[in-house]
């Protein structure tokens, strides 16, 4: 067994100090997502402060020093912060009572540094599995959120890349895991069961270790998720175009800055009534946003494009959904295809590869633009090129 606890010390010690410095850099990097990125750096901390305690148990460091180094057990903050992260992310809004999800991890603290003179050793550990009942609530709390969110991001953004936080779905499943391990070890006595033990504390350990290389992983390759809440206005600049008429609204749009889009929560089973009034408001956005080529602004949300065209999001978003029967994602990327048609069987479209061209059109990532052009045509964008050079 001393193999097997020199390599658990190994992956302890790196993983440690791969938690810890990760989270150092979400807690000091600038971006539009300040608050999210400590609560995430705080989460990946309680799993470093987690690893630590592990680790001078196994070293034995408190019988050589003679004091003890336990400050703190941070399993019970760990799901709190990163709940946390998930609505600072989402730019939902962090009610009061939310802040008590903390209360059971300074319990537990207190009940630990008390010396068994509050609870004895059974009665905390019953505590802590029926904690662990309420971490696992708190996480179906938290996908139903995300799930939510996944909703209507197609009814605010035209690229969804990215924007529908699925690697944070990751990120929860491993902590439900970890914690039917956690409690499985507190209604189970296998202190006499080594192999079976070690196996879960191995387990455990392997999925804390995914998870921390799951959140690296995505911080690398997807920078994007970790530098702007979503549901954000945009900064006026000269990509978005905002003509004289949408000043007034745009000063009009700042008081809504930190409110999430609510679109068709309250639908009702009967067809919306479409005015000619609606139809010709309708008509003239779709000109105005076709004549000003405001599709080809890749950043370009609900937010941004009811700023350019002077006129409410929600009344923006209404016309859409029921004068086009599209959500904001198609509208958008409707005009992008048809101006990639344009731009591909023009004289220059040599030059350029089809994602430049998809990119010239409005396009912002590979993905979105395949997703939506072969849903729209029916075909793969190398497919219609194809089709194309066949009819010259």
């Amino acid at each position: 067994m001393v193999v097997e606890n020199l390599f658990q010390v190994f992956i302890n010690i790196f993983v440690f100090s791969n938690a810890l410095v990760l989270g150092c850099l979400f807690l000091i990097a600038r971006s539009k997502n300040k608050k999210g990125n400590v609560f995430l750096g705080l989460f990946l901390w309680c799993i470093a402060i987690n690893l630590f305690n592990d680790f001078h148990i196994i070293f034995s460091i408190e019988e050589k020093l003679g004091v003890s180094l336990f400050i703190v057990e941070p399993f019970l903050f760990t799901l709190p912060f990163l709940f946390f992260y998930l609505l600072a992310t989402i730019n939902k809004k962090i009610e009061n009572s939310y802040y008590l999800l903390f209360v059971p991890g300074i319990v537990h603290n207190v009940l630990l540094h008390s010396d068994g003179l509050f609870l004895t050793e059974n009665t905390v550990t019953n505590y802590e599995a029926t904690i662990c009942f309420f971490g696992i609530a708190l996480i179906v709390f938290a996908f139903r959120i995300l799930q939510n969110h996944q909703k209507k991001i197609a009814d605010f953004y035209s690229d969804l890349e990215y924007k529908s936080l699925s690697w944070l779905k990751g990120i929860f499943v491993l902590n439900i895991l970890i914690h039917f391990l956690t409690i499985s070890t507190f209604i189970f006595d296998i202190s006499y069961f080594h192999i079976v033990e070690y196996s879960i504390d191995f387990t455990a350990l392997g999925l804390t270790v995914f998870m921390v290389f799951w959140i690296s992983y995505n911080s690398y390759s997807q920078p994007e998720i970790f530098k702007q809440r979503l549901f954000l206005a945009a900064e006026n600049n000269a990509n978005v175009g905002i003509t004289k008429l949408a000043i007034p609204q745009a000063y009009l749009l700042e008081e809504r800055v930190q409110m999430p889009i609510e679109i068709n929560e309250n639908k009702d089973e009967k067809e919306p009534i479409i005015t000619e009034s609606d139809i010709q408001q309708f008509d003239k956005i779709k000109s105005q946003i076709q004549n000003q080529e405001l599709f080809t602004n890749r950043n370009l949300n609900l937010r941004t494009l009811a700023v350019s065209l002077g006129v409410k999001e929600k009344e923006l978003s209404r016309l859409i959904n029921e004068c086009g029967k599209v959500n904001f994602y198609q509208f958008i990327n409707d005009f992008r295809i048809r101006k990639f048609k344009q731009l591909i069987q023009s004289s220059e479209a040599h030059y350029f590869t089809l994602l430049g061209l998809a990119t010239e059109a409005g396009f912002s990532s590979k993905s979105t633009f395949y997703t939506a052009f072969k849903k729209l045509e029916g075909m793969t964008p190398k497919e219609y090129e194809k089709s194309i050079k066949k009819s010259e």
